[in-house]
This record gives structure tokens, C-alpha cells and sequence, in this order.
């Protein structure tokens, strides 16, 4: 059932769908790539090892130097980095980028749900203080399920890392691969997005972002955009990278589903704000169009009516102000 905020929400979307929320974003907004992933390269791997299980694909490269140069020649001024998977909980060769590059990188650390609360808050805060992160992950795949076999990022630990990231202020980054609707282990479990509305009610100074448009595609799942739609409008402390969109669309690039639909609406009911461009380097070298397609003006100039101030905001306003500003 949802909370009287979402149903609030949804009886404003539905009256005030044509809302535009305008910004006040400075002109020369630097541009900043807000997702993306670097891991070691080969001959780095015996001083940073990949997690066991978890190699990254030979055909990608992912090494640091690779990023700058790529970033270089596409004219990207910033980037956050997001802890890759492939290193699990071993966050030493990000912050090895990080303290070489603390002027154009920041860093979003993986949450360990595996850790007792009082653990997985220590070396949240020791990931903070001594090698400069920024920003949380809450990858929910990687929580525990009790006996059923059923899961939710709202138990003990969640709870204690997301307080922890109000406290110090780390904006919190949802990945819901399997969509806002998934359920750890099926019902009666909640939906992710069930898991991060209960958690910004009980801790409403936490700010939440949403990966990769919420991996929601409108079309496909209706309710799944409705519901993530309504949950922007009710928390003002949530923002939307609309990154990675090939991860979503059905249309493939240039992508013409998700930036003229689902950015549009988007824009109307979140504002530019609080919305963020993001490649997903490395896997967007393997896409049509390569990285510097996808931190592209051209991709936004489809959104009927948006404004060089939207614009700018989205190409790096807002995410210099959330991860450079702070």
C-alpha cells in the first residue's frame, strides 16, 4: 500500500503533468560524466586483485589512464567514479584515482550489507575520512535473505548506513538492475522501491539517487514508471541519472524512446535540477556512438522545449553541485 505522500504524489502528477520546474544554472556549467566505473588493468591486478567470481571482461578496458584520456579527448571535465563490482569491497584502486585526481574524480563507495551495523557503518565512515569518498551504493543484490529467502535493503544494517549517510551527508545511489518493482526473493518481500521510500521516510535527509532512469523503461513497464515518477515527486531529496540509456531502451541509440518520452516527462515533474548525465564507462565503449555520444548535448536537444539552462544542468550542473560543491 502506498503512503499518503506517494498518494499526494500521484493525484499531483496526474493534475500537473505539464509542470516544468525551471533552474537557475550558470552558463558554463563544467560537464561532468555522474556514472561511470574504473578497474584495475591487467598489469595491475597483482597489487589490486579482481573479487574472485567477479572478472571483468578482457575486452574492456577500465584502468584509470584509460578514463582521463577518454574524458580528454571528449571534452569531459569531471567524473564519479562508482565503485565497480569487480572489487567487491576492496575500494583501494578507486581511491588510488581519487587522491591522484581529487580536482576531477569523486568517489561512491559500495555499501557491505554483509557487515554487522556497526561494522559496515566504520568503514563507511573510514572510506569517508581517509580515502575521500563521496557517495554510497546500495546495491541490494548483495544483502543477506533471511530463511524464506527473501530480502530488503531496510533491515538493521540498511537502516544504519543510510542514518550514517544523512549524517555525513553522502547522497545514497540505488542500483535496481532488475527494476523498482523487483522483490528480493519474491512476495511477500517488498520492491525496491518499497525499501527506498521506507528508508527516506525514516531518514528524510539522506539523498537518494536513482541509477540509470530507475532501469525503467515506460513503455515496458507502465506501473514501474507511474511508481518512480510518483516517488520523485514526493521526495525532493531524490534525483534521477539519466545515464546509461541503452540499459533501458528498447529503441537502441540514439535512443529516441527514453530522451524525447521518458527524460521529457522527467523534466516536467522533477526539474533539471536534479538530473544527471552519466555514461557508464566502460560498457558504453561497446555501444553505438562510443563514449562521447553519450555525454552529448545532441542526445538532450530531443526533449520538446528543453532550455540551455536544462541543459547545462543536466550535462553537469547538478552534479558538480551534488558530488564537487559539497
Amino acid at each position: 500500500m502506498m503512503s499518503l505522500r506517494l498518494v499526494q504524489a500521484a493525484t499531483r502528477y496526474r493534475c500537473c503533468h505539464t509542470r516544468r520546474t525551471t533552474t537557475t544554472t550558470r552558463a558554463m556549467s563544467p560537464v561532468v560524466d555522474s556514472h561511470l566505473h574504473v578497474w584495475a588493468g591487467k598489469e595491475e591486478t597483482a597489487s589490486f586483485p579482481y573479487e574472485p567470481g567477479r572478472e571483468p571482461p578482457e575486452s574492456l578496458a577500465a584502468s584509470t589512464d584509460h578514463l582521463l584520456k577518454t574524458m580528454d579527448l571528449c571534452k569531459v571535465d569531471k567524473a564519479m567514479i562508482v565503485q565497480p563490482i569487480n572489487h567487491l569491497y576492496d575500494h583501494r584502486y578507486v581511491s588510488a584515482a581519487l587522491r591522484s585526481h581529487l580536482q576531477r574524480l569523486r568517489g561512491m563507495l559500495l555499501a557491505n550489507p554483509t557487515a554487522t551495523p556497526e561494522e559496515a557503518v566504520l568503514e563507511l565512515k573510514r572510506l569517508v575520512s581517509d580515502e575521500g569518498f563521496s557517495g554510497v551504493r546500495f546495491n541490494p543484490y548483495l544483502w543477506p535473505v533471511n530463511e524464506e529467502g527473501l530480502g530488503t535493503m531496510n533491515d538493521e544494517v540498511g537502516r544504519a548506513l543510510f542514518d550514517a549517510c544523512g549524517t555525513l551527508s553522502l547522497p545514497v545511489g540505488f542500483m535496481f538492475f532488475q527494476g523498482i518493482l523487483h522483490r528480493l526473493g519474491g512476495e511477500p518481500a517488498p520492491t525496491h522501491a518499497d525499501d527506498a521510500v521506507a528508508l527516506m521516510e525514516s531518514f528524510p535527509d539522506t539523498k537518494v539517487i536513482f541509477d540509470h532512469f530507475g532501469f525503467t523503461n515506460k513503455f515496458e513497464s507502465p506501473e514501474a514508471w507511474r511508481r518512480l515518477l510518483q516517488i520523485c515527486d514526493a521526495f525532493p531529496q531524490v534525483y534521477v541519472k539519466v545515464s546509461a540509456p541503452f540499459r533501458v531502451s528498447k529503441n537502441g541509440y540514439p535512443y529516441d524512446d527514453i530522451f524525447a518520452q521518458q527524460l521529457n516527462e522527467l523534466l516536467r515533474v522533477v526539474g533539471a535540477e536534479r538530473l544527471m548525465i552519466g555514461s557508464d564507462f566502460p560498457f558504453v565503449q561497446e555501444q553505438e556512438g562510443g563514449y562521447a555520444s553519450h555525454i552529448s548535448r545532441e542526445l538532450l536537444a530531443k526533449v520538446n522545449g528543453i532550455t540551455e539552462s536544462d541543459v547545462n544542468a543536466i550535462m553537469g550542473g547538478t552534479a558538480d553541485k551534488l558530488f564537487f560543491k559539497v
